[in-house]
């Protein structure tokens, strides 16, 4: 089979701060499971190959990459399966003109997806497109072996397990879950040869910090998070079992990027990569025994407990430089709410360890929860100060927003406030970032209140990590001066200067009136 693999272009209002794009890791992973099978498969990232084109949508939101007239350039001519990797609600809008584009376009291709979106939603996209077929529930290594097989043979796509497909009286079909892989060392490593990855050094794409001219891939050392946060809609992606692969398994694909593609930065995409402090340890040390000169930058996830002096001291000697911690409330209030299981107390000791170590800290933070009131906030402020005071350097400030498939969108679904078939709420997804047109889910706390606690959660941090450590306020205004970012909260305010130049080029509009109808 001739299998072309899209990563679709993006919305976002250009002055938001939204942050660059990030290698399709979940892709690359399809593709080497396909190319394993003996199929002829190619892909196009249409971000990385336009990463500052932006097109006129709607309003103030703009598309960034290619646009669909340029991604049909560029699709074989004699493809059999067209795959899109639909990951974040965000891009709906404009992910459902490009499916049935590229469906119109070629009529004898069968198109399918698959990501946390379309998991999360895939009635929905189904009901919002003509020409998808399938989608990918979940997990997608063994499913898409399976699904490809159906379609190349042609027969009853009710045998694969894990997904959702229009049968051929037009009807949505859901076939049972499927058990997710046991043992993760057995999945074939990425397939990153029909990527461009020169794009992705030569623009810094990568989902952490990019260093200059050096070729950065991410990497899954994990699988899964046996937490239910009510925000997250990672248990329905991929369950709560936790599984990780061994030491040997991810220095082994590490030193293979070494060597193959030079790589010498890594990003590790887990929700939860440091839960066993035995694990951890040994993969510094097996970094440190193979002489791999790299910097690698990884989430603590909800057990911060786990990086103690020990942890942290082995996690910078082995090239570790930044690490994220996600305490997202400091309310036990709110963190019982929101049920993330995490010990304020242990985490700000946690982050203390890793500052000492020598590593940039990174907190990531959410503010408008639905059930948040005044008081909880004021505690939020404090924790801000505290975490700044042991030595958290950069702070990244979230709107709640309910995304398919978590706990908290079914019961605001349920309540009537959301309705996922109005393009309003996908906007609203979009405009979180923006810092102003902000919908706020929150019932206590008036819209430009909560406005003002969110700005003030960024003056309170900064200025307090300015006032604890005077010498990081003159190397920030440097490393932006010289776009060689330390953290996320630079390269954040260097994209948004750098967008402040774009140009927005008016969106193509397609003649087909069955495309160009409103959905």
């Amino acid at each position: 089979m001739k299998i072309c693999l899209v990563n679709p272009p993006r919305l976002l209002r250009p002055m938001s701060a939204t942050q660059k794009s990030a290698p399709p890791l979940g892709l690359a992973y399809i593709a080497s499971i396909l190319n394993n099978l003996g199929h002829q498969v190619c892909a196009i990232d249409c971000i990385a190959e336009a990463p500052y084109k932006y097109h006129r949508f709607n309003g103030d939101i703009v598309l960034n990459g290619l646009n669909e007239q340029q991604l049909l350039q560029l699709i074989p001519n004699n493809v059999d399966v067209i795959g899109f990797s639909l990951m974040f609600s965000g891009n709906w809008l404009h992910n459902r003109i490009l499916i049935d584009a590229v469906g119109e376009r070629f009529p004898n291709a069968t198109i399918i997806a698959g990501g946390e979106h379309v998991t999360a939603a895939a009635n929905l996209c189904f009901e919002q497109t003509k020409h998808l077929k399938a989608c990918v529930l979940g997990e997608g290594e063994e499913t898409i072996a399976e699904l490809i097989n159906a379609i190349e043979k042609n027969t009853d796509l009710s045998s694969v397990a894990g997904i959702a497909f229009r049968d051929d009286e037009n009807k949505v079909r859901h076939t049972p879950a499927r058990v997710r892989i046991r043992n993760l060392d057995e999945i074939p490593l990425p397939q990153w040869d029909i990527f461009p990855i020169e794009k992705y050094t030569e623009h810094d794409i990568s989902f952490g910090i990019n260093y200059s001219d050096i070729v950065s891939l991410p990497l899954l050392a994990t699988r899964g998070c046996p937490y239910t946060c009510t925000f997250c809609s990672s248990p329905q992606m991929w369950g709560t079992k936790y599984q990780m692969r061994s030491v040997q398994s991810v220095a082994d694909e590490m030193e293979l990027y070494y060597n193959k593609y030079k790589a010498r930065n890594f990003d590790f995409y887990d929700l939860t990569a440091i839960i066993n402090k035995h694990w951890i340890i040994e993969l510094c040390k097996t970094i440190k025994d193979r002489n791999l000169q790299i910097t690698w930058q990884i989430p603590a996830g909800t057990r911060s407990e786990a990086i103690d002096a020990e942890v942290a001291k082995w996690l910078y000697k082995s090239g570790c430089k930044i690490i994220t911690y996600a305490p997202e409330s400091g309310s036990e209030e709110t963190l019982k709410a929101i049920k993330k299981k995490i010990s304020i107390d242990k985490m700000l000791a946690s982050i203390r360890y890793s500052r000492n170590a020598g590593m940039n800290v990174k907190i990531n933070f959410i503010i408008g929860f639905p059930n948040e009131r005044h008081l909880n906030i004021w505690h939020n402020i404090w924790f801000l100060i505290k975490a700044s005071y042991a030595g958290a350097n950069d702070m990244a400030p979230a709107v709640f927003s309910p995304y398919p498939g978590s706990e908290l969108y079914n019961k605001l679904k349920n309540n009537g406030e959301i309705n996922e078939r109005q393009d309003a709420y996908f906007e609203e997804i979009i405009n979180v970032d923006t810092f102003w047109d902000i919908k706020f889910y929150n019932q206590n706390i008036p819209t430009f209140i909560l406005r003002f606690y969110l700005f003030f959660y960024l003056f309170v941090f900064y200025t307090s990590n300015f006032l604890f450590y005077p010498g990081r306020l003159i190397k920030t205004i440097k490393n932006l001066v010289s776009h060689n970012y330390e953290s996320r909260g630079e390269m954040t305010l260097g994209e948004l200067m750098k967008r402040r130049k774009v140009k927005i080029e008016d969106y193509y509009l397609r003649q087909n009136e069955v495309i160009t109808e409103k959905i």
